[in-house]
């Protein structure tokens, strides 16, 4: 096949999980196809992240520059403007969310429709919904839009947590304009790829013409070994994207809210929040003992391999969480919030141990403090479960026979 990825990012440097999807399946497809990637740039580093990509997997890749509206004014780009002003009026006009609006880009179309005419393609693969409005027109090939998130669940948990009226009052606002381009763009897609069973339903809610196939996220089973089991529990991890809001509020509620309980009856124990260097997490983390605040690093198998136990405690967003994948193939036990694992194939007390509040992950996390039998039985449980349902290897699999009968079907 010949595939012609838009993606709004770089995958490389690879320091998020969506840019790990983005990656692993990018490098598989290109492996078993003719690939294209037509990407945006923000910086110099995912520029050369980009340059990166293709020289290691391989693929021909087109660059195009991602542009703020403060950016094109300093530029005089004055047709870009005015493009992106109208976008921005009908936008507003229509209720729809407000990034639709700013990736939207002049550029980015010139640069699609070049490559339309030049090349011919069997798929258009769109990565995230917010570059959607690229598929709204006409003579396109067969389109797949790879949804990651479904934006209007992931805004509504936010104002659900949320304690100030109006932020509230602006993150149910934003949802329901999702909602919106949700509705309007799902069953303009030959095909949506939802990342669980779970999503699935809801986007078929929402679009209920639209023609939805699965593809989960996953992990590198087969190069990723287990670390080793120690006797005792001494190293807590939560590993997150500081861009991602999620992440941040998961890792100020577990510092906040769960750390200086369990620290008060465990003192020897420690927590290393990885990737996490931001200043609302280090602001929530002041004055606390024994946490550990890492930045970005190129690669997380050793804090893993060091950890005791990895902790998702998720209480907003959608999709699936590739940290809880990769603790699994890394051997370590997991204790998660419902949310954290939704959308997966677990099951609770054969995968992981769940707890929704902060008693009940204290008293998961101290469970398996006092039961290495515990532990060990859920490593070897969640391993299992990732080598047969969870491999990148897999997923491409299934994702290729998605498009074949896709591409055969009139």
């Amino acid at each position: 096949m010949r595939l012609l990825i838009l993606s709004p990012i770089s995958p490389l440097p690879v320091f998020t999980g969506g840019r790990r999807r983005l990656f692993h399946i990018t490098q598989e497809q290109a492996r078993r196809h003719e690939v294209t990637f037509l990407s945006f740039f923000r910086n110099e580093e995912e520029r050369e992240g980009l340059h990166t990509l293709g020289k290691i997997l391989g693929i021909r890749v087109r660059m195009v520059p991602f542009r703020s509206l403060k950016r094109m004014f300093k530029g005089h780009i004055h047709w870009d403007i005015a493009r992106i002003a109208r976008a921005h009026w009908r936008v507003r006009r229509q209720q729809l969310p407000p990034d639709i609006a700013i990736w939207d880009q002049p550029a980015m179309r010139r640069a699609l429709t070049e490559e339309l005419s030049s090349h011919t393609y069997d798929i258009l693969q769109i990565e995230w919904p917010y570059l959607a409005s690229y598929a709204l027109q006409d003579h396109l090939p067969p389109t797949v839009l790879i949804t990651h998130d479904i934006f209007s669940v992931g805004l509504t948990r936010r104002a659900e947590l949320q304690t100030n009226a109006r932020k509230r009052k602006q993150l149910m606002r934003l949802a329901q304009n999702w909602i919106v381009y949700e509705q309007i763009i799902y069953p303009r897609f030959t095909r949506v790829a939802a990342m669980s069973t779970k999503d699935a339903a809801i986007i078929q809610q929402r679009a209920p013409a639209a023609k939805i196939i699965i593809s989960p996220n996953g992990v590198d089973a087969q190069n990723i070994c287990p670390g080793p089991m120690r006797s005792q529990v001494r190293r807590l991890l939560f590993v997150g994207s500081p861009t991602h809001e999620p992440n941040l509020d998961a890792a100020c509620w577990l510092v906040k809210a769960i750390w200086p309980k369990l620290y008060t009856r465990h003192p020897y124990l420690s927590l290393t929040l990885l990737n996490l260097d931001h200043p609302r997490v280090r602001a929530c983390s002041a004055n606390m003992p024994r946490i550990q605040i890492i930045g970005r690093v190129p690669d997380v198998l050793p804090f893993y391999h060091q950890a005791d136990i990895a902790l998702a405690p998720i209480r907003t967003g959608s999709g699936t969480r590739l940290k809880i994948l990769e603790a699994f193939a890394a051997g370590v036990p997991v204790v998660s919030t419902s949310i954290g694992y939704e959308g997966l194939h677990v099951v609770p007390e054969k995968h992981l141990l769940v707890g929704d509040s902060p008693e009940a992950l204290i008293a998961a996390i101290e469970r398996l403090i006092d039961s290495l039998s515990l532990r060990e039985a859920l490593v070897q449980h969640a391993r299992t479960l990732v080598e047969k349902a969870y491999d990148w290897r897999k997923i491409v699999d299934d994702l290729d026979r998605d498009y074949i009968e896709m591409l055969s079907t009139p």
